[in-house]
């Protein structure tokens, strides 16, 4: 069987109200490392101001402590993956930018390329829109 150095990977961009999201989502993404459902590959976090301007900030800049997690691939995310992200980012808030390897999906990444499988296309439906249409529909 094949074997991947790492499985498939993806991107989010996840805002928030405020110049950064709190600490409860460092402890969110780190839960998710620790169940090893996922692997941190790189995360940095946009903020616009008021008056519109982008910054982008490293995790580093952003961890007071030094606590920071160790990232396997920073910089994968790059400026213009960032600011393609972050395009529809409000003035006066923020977005974690993460990009994250899907643990759960390398075996099955695998199997499907021994198999002459390939993933050709992929959508992915945000919680609070499938529990939306869910409690909607409900009988």
């Amino acid at each position: 069987m094949t074997t991947f150095d790492y499985g498939p990977i993806e991107f989010y961009a996840i805002a928030f109200e405020g110049d950064r999201p709190g600490p409860a989502v460092l402890q969110a993404i780190d839960d998710l490392v620790a169940s090893g459902t996922v692997n941190v590959l790189d995360l940095v976090f946009a903020r616009r101001s008021p008056e519109g301007e982008l910054e982008i900030l490293e995790l580093s800049d952003t961890i007071d402590d030094g606590g920071a997690p160790s990232l396997d691939l920073a910089g994968l995310a790059g400026q213009d993956d960032i600011l393609y992200l972050a395009e529809n980012l409000q003035p006066g808030s923020s977005a974690a930018i993460l990009v994250i390897e899907l643990l759960w999906a390398k075996a099955f990444a695998s199997a499907l390329y021994d198999a002459g499988g390939a993933v050709i296309a992929r959508e992915g439906i945000p919680a609070p829109i499938v529990n939306a249409f869910l409690s909607e529909n409900a009988d």
